[in-house]
């Protein structure tokens, strides 16, 4: 029935299709951001329903076989039933809960739809979660003990979860429809506008003065233009290209350059000022300005990528790497830096004068395509930037879906009323304690992080655990960070991060060898969040004298370099074991300051971690020969 091949004609009609879709998509949000075309759930519902299109007609194009088919059914039914619920809007709503059999149906559609299109999008592993949910919905009150839910009517069940503006309908696809679309679509105009230039010539001169320069190299412009996409795969594919094998060249071992490369752009997403779609769903749960938000984020991100710099350093120590300089254009790196800083600096500007996410993206996106236009060098043909709308569209699609699946199993929660019983299970597995329970939800976190989106893991994570941490007494922001750092960086964790997959392939080598480098490279990720329950400081929070909050920052980044140079077992020099014994003692010793507020071993950590440096540093000074060997 359908042509093979992207030459065939079929192939070539269906593409023209898809552009035609993106573009529309991308259009539309671009000016509900300006003027009120459609509000509400009638937006959210557009939202889906171009969110579908795009999603099956890209399978469509790209499919064999009977996928294509199911492709184009995925068409024809989306398009029937978004048109439903948008002719039948006003009457829907005054009867939701209370539905006709059409209207039954139309919701059945709808979530099979949102779960097939969530495979598509993102594989099987988030629609199995919501299947899993929505079949305990059903048969939940089957369960024994503490796990059997409320028994709900099936006709009472298929209207929140979808045709009864719940579910699929909830604030997670509001979210995307509002705030993250543009955000997501403002990263692919970056790099069709030419700065991924600017990024590339920027990571050249930060890694050009070390051994670690390849590597330096691929932190900074990961960290660049992880804030512009908040895309962990896509920041990969972007600067993975060039910075992996650069790296390999330089003489970095394939797994560690897939790793360096996968916790630097996991680490893109907690990068102010514009982060990953998880901080925007932050914002949107938790009431706190975004704003307010990115600015806690800040002294984190440094530290983060502070640490993972010197991890890259640490390594091209041991392997005693030559330096490799990489030649920098500075004239074209000027000329590209208005085509990012004008952007990013419209939308903090906006931001901070008051203006919403929607208002502040939008003139991002005009104005990047304003500047890519002033120079020949990066004014694109019509084509590319139909290619581009396109690009930034799909993944605004991709999103869209992930986040009317995560809805749903957010509704199931409240449905079955183990969104109240978990919160009190966690409490009881842990006893009260706060620190036992903040490794319950490391795990829970790191666990639904195997090959789903940073997004579907914070929103599952945080609706359920945020308010146990907060009843024990956490603040607000503090609770949220701590689950969001987990949902991001469980992009790098074995035996499913998918970031590792990724960067594994980019790099050619072993992918749980990868995976295992990228967790000690990403370390600052997982410890982090325990010294920001500990340190409010570092969100920005203020704990007394300025001497008191400069002391627990660099207490905080001590704690930090000497875990780090111990995983990798080089710190100036190679180390010897007694070295890495003293720096196990001196974290120890740090941390219990940070939970007890007993200074004298604050003052221990601190001298033991100088006392391991002073040695090193002799150690560093030594004639090669003479230095320890792993």
């Amino acid at each position: 029935m359908f042509g093979s091949g992207k030459d065939s004609k079929t192939y070539k009609v269906v593409n023209v299709a898809v552009l035609m879709a993106g573009v529309v998509m991308a259009l539309y949000h671009l000016v509900s951001s300006q003027y009120l075309i459609v509000g509400g759930f009638k937006h959210q519902n557009v939202h889906l329903g171009l969110a579908f299109l795009l999603v099956f007609l890209v399978s469509l194009r790209d499919g064999t076989g009977k996928a294509k088919l199911l492709a184009l059914a995925g068409i024809v039914l989306s398009l029937a039933c978004t048109s439903y619920v948008a002719v039948f809007y006003d009457a829907l709503e005054l009867r939701a809960m209370f539905n006709t059999p059409i209207d039954l149906v139309v919701g059945v559609i709808l979530i099979i739809l949102v779960l097939e299109g969530t495979r598509r999008a993102f594989g099987l592993i988030l629609p199995i979660i919501a299947f899993i949910a929505i079949s305990y919905c059903f048969l939940g009150y089957l369960l024994p003990g503490p796990f059997r839910a409320m028994q709900v009517s099936p006709i009472k069940i298929i209207p929140a979860l979808s045709i009864g503006f719940r579910g699929i309908y909830g604030i997670i696809l509001a979210i995307s429809a509002n705030y993250i679309f543009l955000f997501v679509f403002f990263g692919a105009i970056l790099q069709v506008s030419g700065a991924t230039g600017f990024f590339m010539q920027v990571g050249r001169m930060a890694g050009r003065r070390l051994k670690a320069g390849p590597a330096m190299s691929s932190v900074v412009t990961s960290a660049l233009v992880g804030t512009a996409t908040g895309s962990v795969g896509a920041n990969i594919a972007t600067t993975g290209s060039f910075t992996i094998p650069l790296m390999k060249k330089a003489g970095y071992k394939p797994e560690q350059a897939g790793a360096i490369e996968a916790a630097a752009s996991s680490g893109g997403q907690i990068m102010p000022p514009v982060m990953g779609a998880a901080a925007f769903a932050m914002s949107g749960i938790t009431g706190i300005p975004y704003l307010h938000i990115v600015v806690a984020a800040v002294i984190p991100a440094i530290l983060y990528f502070v640490v993972l710099g010197l991890y890259a350093q640490f390594q091209a120590t041991k392997l005693n790497l030559p330096n490799m300089v990489e030649p920098i254009d500075f004239r074209e790196m000027l000329l590209r830096a208005p085509l990012f800083l004008i952007p990013i600096g419209l939308i903090v500007y906006f931001l901070i004068i008051g203006n919403t996410l929607m208002y502040s993206a939008f003139w991002g996106i005009i104005s990047s395509i304003l500047l890519s236009l002033a120079r020949k060098q990066t004014r694109s043909s019509l084509k590319i930037w139909a290619e581009g709308f396109t690009k930034g569209a799909l993944a605004g699609a991709q999103i869209g879906m992930s986040c009317a699946c995560i809805g749903m199993v957010v509704e199931t929660l409240m449905l079955t009323g183990m969104g109240v019983r978990l919160p009190g299970l966690v409490e009881t597995w842990s006893g009260g304690n706060m620190g036992i329970a903040l490794l319950i939800i490391m795990v829970i976190s790191i666990i639904l992080g195997m090959g789903v989106t940073t997004l579907a893991v914070y929103v599952l994570v945080a609706m359920v655990t945020a308010p146990v941490l907060m009843k024990m007494g956490m603040p607000l922001l503090s609770a949220h960070f701590f689950v969001f750092f987990y949902a991001l960086f469980s992009m790098v964790t074995p035996p499913i991060g998918m970031g590792a997959v990724i960067a594994s392939k980019l790099a050619g080598a072993d992918y749980l060898k990868t995976a295992s480098e990228a967790v000690k490279a990403a370390i600052a990720g997982f410890v982090l969040p325990f010294l920001i329950i500990w340190n409010p400081v570092l969100l920005l929070k203020p704990v007394g004298s300025p001497l008191l909050i400069a002391i627990r920052i660099v207490a905080c980044l001590i704690v930090l370099i000497a875990l780090e140079a111990t995983l990798v077992n080089c710190y100036l020099a190679i180390m010897r074991l007694w070295e890495r014994v003293v720096l196990g003692i001196s974290v120890a010793a740090i941390m219990g300051y940070f939970i007890t507020e007993i200074l004298p071993l604050l003052i221990a950590g601190g001298a033991l971690f100088i006392l391991v440096t002073i040695t090193q540093e002799v150690l560093r000074r030594a004639p090669r020969e003479y230095l320890p060997v792993t």
